[in-house]
């Protein structure tokens, strides 16, 4: 079953952020239909998500990874929520040739910087419900999605941390078992606190570890080398997609009224789909004439 738990050593020197997703990446990838490279993306995307939206106490705490890159992908984002909810999405589908199949249940983890890229930007979005949103945004590091978002906190959040995470798939490239540890620095504690930690948890070894599908409370107790930890507290995770056909509504609103009034006279019917759940939303053509005339009515 997938959770996420939040935990600290016994001295109070170091918080542990552990989540299984696998069950999450399972639905993400069957509504986009991903599988092989795609899948391992999107397991992270969703992985590092939820565990990023853990930082603040409030479950209401809504975080987006954005990332933009040089790779096939294109455009890469997650949305979580405190409360263990999370999404992910790609702008771009990879062909053939740029997802190589590969099974390996050990061993070190397939890279997956070909194709998020390894130029480009990651910004994390922060809203706690307060009147203004917290942006950082740092280079991409590796293009790795987890290397990447412990870079971003280290330097644009100033928190010392390790974020790993691991997707293992099956036969059919499909996800197996997903999970992800984040450890980070509690005020007071010196920052090499985290080497040996980071050393625990190099890719080989975790991947292995998540071979054997550990709860989150067993990767907590692994990451910590097997001593206690007194946990904080633990939720359930699960994929969560807000869109509606309101949505749906704002989306062709940002065409402008000619637009809309053209695909009105071009056809009864105007798909627009989630990338986030692939829902589609069937617009008709009275519809968007009658959004069209509210957007002419505000700009009269």
């Amino acid at each position: 079953m997938d959770s996420l738990v939040r935990a600290v050593t016994e001295d109070h020197a170091v918080r542990f952020v552990t989540v299984v997703t696998t069950s999450l990446s399972r639905e993400a990838c069957r509504r986009l239909e991903a599988k092989e490279m795609e899948a391992r993306v999107l397991s992270r995307l969703c992985t590092t998500g939820c565990m990023l939206a853990t930082i603040a106490k409030e479950g209401h705490e809504r975080v987006m990874i954005n990332i933009r890159a040089d790779g096939p992908i294109g455009r890469l984002i997650a949305d979580a929520w405190g409360d263990g909810r999370a999404r992910a999405c790609l702008e771009q589908r990879l062909s053939e040739h740029e997802a190589p199949m590969d099974h390996a249940m050990t061993g070190v983890r397939p890279s997956i910087a070909h194709a998020v890229g390894t130029s480009g930007s990651l910004t994390v979005t922060r809203d706690l419900g307060l009147e203004q949103q917290y942006q950082g945004t740092v280079d991409l590091l590796s293009g790795e999605i987890d290397e990447d978002v412990e870079h971003y906190l280290n330097t644009s959040e100033q928190l010392p941390s390790v974020v790993r995470c691991a997707t293992l798939l099956d036969g059919r490239g499909e996800v197996r078992r997903s999970a992800g540890i984040m450890a980070q620095i509690l005020p007071g504690t010196d920052s090499s606190r985290l080497d040996s930690i980071r050393a625990r948890l190099e890719e080989a070894t975790l991947r292995d570890v998540l071979a054997q599908d550990r709860t989150a409370n067993e990767l907590a107790l692994f990451a910590n080398g097997g001593h206690p930890l007194k946990t904080h507290s633990s939720s359930p995770v699960q994929f969560y997609c807000p869109c509606d056909e309101d949505h749906a509504r704002r989306v062709v609103s940002t065409l402008g009224a000619d637009d809309l009034e053209s695909l009105a006279d071009e056809q009864p019917l105007t798909d627009v789909r989630c990338h986030f759940c692939g829902h589609n939303y069937a617009l008709a053509a009275d519809v968007l004439r009658e959004i069209a005339t509210t957007l002419r009515s505000k700009t009269s």
